[in-house]
């Protein structure tokens, strides 16, 4: 027998290599998991409080105060809420912060601050416990890299909490949270911030690191320990006396045995039989190899049905949307095209456009939550009661709360829609519309640029019971183009996960003015095309132009 490292000595070796590289990678994971989840209670607990905060500075229109560098009597007021939210907040400060100059980063002001009951107690004066407006902050504060997420925070008039870590030498090291604070113009004038104290977060993994190691050091000793053992008693031996056995049995046939004499002695295995049906699980295998290609077959033929059905559905919806843009021959006074591209065979977007009467033509763009079937069946179903309560001569905030009481009626699968509905007086040229969360409208003057529209936003349809949507005027005329869109066409993503923007969509649309809503569509189309390159379009691509003509 040919003499080599033993099966017992390449086991244990084994076992010792990947149990430790096990060990280290439970532990290396277990720790990144381990602070990921205090972060995230961190993170989630900051959002909390600065929602508070937020609706106190919304409350007393601070915003106001910022703008004006002013300190009326709602200021001590408002001072005395935020004292009492971080009174009840484990949290550190309690800040709002404004730059005096938003091109300079180091331009930051405080504008107010809360302290606690026992921060007040200490005896001091308030005008050393209290920051008031006006106050410059200190020099290290704030680390430059955080001074310009602030900074852009207020620039791109976030509407979003955000948070970031950070560490200065006057504070250590910081969880950050801050929400930009707007005026009654809407203009982006300062921030609210929390922060909480996150060093003691590396004393916790710390600690973690130096109990899950000598935790994992033992258990991994004890399993390999186990593993060897068992190894040994099922396996080592009984191969060793199969080897023995077998070794017997060659050495007879070299000797040249009688055939007589060539027996295969039992080698006496009574494990779990295991090594015994070896023959018996290859036979097994060949049967599950059969039994997966009959498998196979079967399931081709059932994804061919499925994609039988799911072209038929695709036709089927596409079927109900608009797809004849001379649907009104005698009518000379509007130009409309549209377009879908689902992401899927089927998708959630729709758009829609008919006649009321003989002078009002009703517009509807919108986006179903989900994609694929479930999201096409809701998107007809919301067509449908959309295009009913219209042609009833509601208005468009009447025919959306109505569509939203009629699906949050039995909407036990939780989907909601975002429309944007109008409608227009042909002989006035007056469009009436109200947007249930729908993307911006873009509209064109005549012979002008195209531009964002911000009308005013209602929540979006099915989401919520009861809702009451705001309706207003769209300053549409003639000469000019309203286009509406899904926000698969700015959220396109290519390779680089960049989105294709609302920027770009101007762009590429103020290139094409003097263009007619088919040609536009098919440029911009083609622009988001080309951006995203060879990446999968993950969203519904979803446009309608309608120009106006003069009379």
């Amino acid at each position: 027998m040919k003499k080599g490292m033993g099966i017992r000595i390449r086991s244990s070796i084994t076992a010792i290599f990947f149990m430790g590289i096990l060990t280290a990678s439970i532990a290396f994971i277990g720790c990144d998991l381990y602070r990921d989840s205090i972060m995230d209670r961190y993170i989630t607990y900051a959002d909390t409080v600065l929602t508070y905060a937020y609706r106190a500075t919304v409350k007393y229109s601070f915003g106001d105060m910022i703008a004006a560098r002013d300190m009326p009597a709602e200021y001590e007021v408002l001072r005395s809420e935020l004292n009492a939210v971080k009174d009840g907040a484990d949290i550190e400060y309690l800040y709002a912060i404004y730059f005096e100059d938003i091109e300079d980063i180091h331009s930051l002001h405080y504008a107010i601050n809360a302290k606690t009951q026992a921060e007040l107690s200490t005896g001091r004066p308030l005008s050393e416990i209290y920051s008031y407006m006006g106050r410059p902050c200190e020099e290290d504060a704030f680390a430059d890299d955080t001074l310009m997420i602030l900074q852009q925070a207020v620039k791109s008039k976030s509407r979003e909490s955000g948070t970031l870590e950070g560490y200065s030498n006057e504070y250590g090291h910081m969880l950050n949270g801050y929400h930009v604070i707007y005026d009654s113009q809407d203009h982006a004038v300062g921030l609210i911030c929390v922060e909480i104290d996150i060093s003691k977060i590396n004393n916790s993994i710390d600690n973690y690191i130096r109990i899950v190691m000598l935790l994992a050091v033992v258990l991994t000793a004890v399993i390999i320990f186990i593993y060897l053992i068992d190894m040994e008693h099922f396996l080592v031996r009984p191969i060793r006396r199969m080897a023995a056995v077998s070794d017997s049995f060659v050495k007879k046939m070299q000797n040249n045995a009688a055939p007589e004499e060539l027996v295969y002695n039992d080698a006496g295995i009574k494990a779990s039989g295991e090594l015994q049906l070896l023959a018996d699980n290859v036979k097994s295998l060949a049967d599950s190899v059969a039994a997966y290609m009959t498998n196979i077959k079967t399931v081709t033929a059932e994804r061919e049905r499925i994609g039988t059905e799911l072209n038929l559905a695709h036709k089927i919806q596409a079927d109900m949307l608009p797809n004849t843009f001379l649907s009104f021959p005698d009518r000379h006074e509007f130009e409309i095209f549209a377009s879908m591209t689902p992401a899927k065979e089927v998708g959630g977007d729709f758009y829609d456009f008919f006649l009321i009467d003989d002078d009002h033509l009703g517009i509807v763009m919108a986006d179903v939550s989900g994609k694929g079937v479930p999201a096409a069946l809701f998107m007809m179903m919301s067509k449908i009661l959309i295009k009913n309560l219209a042609m009833q001569g509601h208005s468009p905030a009447k025919v959306l709360e109505l569509t939203n009481a009629a699906i949050c009626q039995n909407n036990r699968a939780e989907m909601f829609v975002t429309v944007w509905f109008g409608v227009m007086e042909i002989s006035t040229r007056k469009m009436a519309a109200a947007n249930a969360g729908h993307e911006y409208p873009i509209i064109q003057k005549a012979n002008g640029a195209f531009e964002l529209f911000k009308d005013k936003h209602s929540f979006v349809v099915g989401g919520m019971d009861d809702m009451k949507y705001t309706e207003y005027e769209i300053p549409f005329e003639e000469g000019g183009t309203l286009f509406l869109y899904t926000d698969g066409v700015t959220e396109a993503t290519n390779a680089d996960n960049v989105l294709f923007g609302t920027d770009r969509l101007l762009e590429v649309m103020n290139r094409h003015t003097d263009s007619d809503p088919q040609t536009l569509l098919t440029q911009i189309k083609a622009a988001v095309d080309a951006f995203v390159g060879e990446a999968d379009q993950f969203d519904d691509l979803t446009m309608l132009g309608i120009h106006l003509s003069a009379l």
